[in-house]
Parts: structure tokens; sequence; C-alpha cells
């Protein structure tokens, strides 16, 4: 029974080493694959800062003024809501370091592809609201949608898989291989968006006359990127 015992301990690192023997002939490689996608959503971010000694006075301002601009978006049915947000902090005076009055500053961030329908509403949200008091436009940024960069990588990944296929071979050729095989593969994903496009801040307060056009509409494009890398084995 001892005898058995050690034959087979003894066999444990035979078979390791058999293992790790086949090794051979092992190469890393990678593929790189990008195509450009047109952007079909929009991110608008419009905000009103205001400044008040009364911080509650202030508070009602601001979501007197959110929510006057929230009825307006219910007109708009292709363009959605991301979210609002509000921030405040105090302002003292520079001479005698006391409290001299509060600043406040509230966001509506809005997601569409519609894009005609969210420069419209843009206008109009710049437009003074049920309490005389207009937003800013912050920024617009574009990006590609959940569901087009999805079909847009699910193709690329295809490709990337290909080119990758297509180095193996290359390889195993100049090798003098009669075949290969993968080891390993990895696939990532990229995007690379545009900046966001800042708009100049103009006064709070604006006449209907005064109002800005529609804000112009130049969506451009994304770069999406799918590496595909890993390691092949050449048979001899």
């Amino acid at each position: 029974m001892k005898k058995m015992l050690i034959a087979t301990l003894l066999s444990v690192p035979c078979m390791a080493w058999a293992e790790s023997a086949v090794q051979y002939n092992v190469v890393n490689l990678d593929a790189s694959v990008s195509r450009q996608i047109d952007n079909d959503m929009a991110q608008a971010t419009l905000f009103v800062e205001l400044t008040d000694t009364d911080s509650s006075k202030l508070a009602e301002k601001i979501n007197q003024t959110i929510t006057a601009a929230q009825k307006q978006l219910k007109q708009y049915p292709s363009v959605q809501s991301a979210g609002t947000g509000y921030s405040s902090y105090p302002i003292y005076n520079n001479k005698t370091n006391q409290l001299q009055s509060w600043r406040s500053r509230g966001e509506l961030r809005l997601n569409s592809k519609d894009f005609a329908a969210l420069s419209q509403l843009i206008a109009q949200l710049q437009k003074p609201q049920s309490n005389g008091i207009a937003l800013q436009l912050a920024d617009i940024r574009y990006e590609v949608s959940e569901q087009s960069r999805k079909v847009a990588e699910d193709a690329l990944i295809e490709e990337g898989i290909r080119a990758f296929r297509q180095r193996a071979a290359i390889i195993q050729r100049s090798m003098g291989g009669a075949a290969w095989k993968t080891m390993q593969m990895n696939v990532q994903t990229q995007s690379h968006y545009p900046s966001p496009r800042p708009m100049l801040y103009k006064s709070a307060v604006m006449s209907a006359e005064a109002a800005p056009a529609p804000a112009p509409v130049d969506a451009g494009e994304s770069r999406l990127v799918v590496n595909v890398n890993g390691s092949i084995q050449v048979g001899e």
C-alpha cells in the first residue's frame, strides 16, 4: 500500500511537468478596430443661480423656477428629464467676515434623441418663467445612445476577432507552423465622446424679446474602439 502511495505522489510532478512542457511557440498578439458613429443622444444642463440675504426665500425662488421649467418639459414628450440638482453656499463680507448673503444654484438636466424638440425647449426655458426668472444653458454634450452603441460594438467585436485570427494566421505562416490555436483572448470596448460644449452665461432675468433663438445642434460623431488581445500557440 505504501509503495502504491509513493508511486502516486511521484507521478504528480511528472504530470505538472508534462502540462507545462506543451507551452511552446506561444505568441502574444492584439488587434484593434474602430469606427466613427453618429451621436444620436443629446444631454443638456440648464440652471438658475441667484443671490439673496434670506436663504429660505432664495430656495423658494429656485424651486419655483425649476418647477415651472418641469411643467414646460411635459409639453415635449420626446425630451426626458435626467434629474435636478441644488446647491447653496454663504457669502461673507471681505472686511467684516460676517455673513452677507446666500448664493444658490438649481439645475435641470435633459436627455433627448429628438434634437429639434430639445433645441426648442431650451429656447423656451431661457425665457422668463412664470415667476419672471429664466434659466441659463450651461452646456450641451452629445453621445451615442446605449442601443446604438451596443449594435455598433457587437459588429466591431466580430470585426476585431476576425482581425485577431488574421494576425494569428500570419504569425503561423511566418513561423512555418502547421496550425495554431487560441490560448487566451480578451475583448475590450472603448468610447471616445466629444467634450461638452459650454455656453456663455447670460443674465438670469431676460425679457421675452431678448430671449435666445433655439440652440444650434451639431451632434458630430463619437469614436468606438474594440481591442482584442490574447495569446496563441503555433503547432509545428
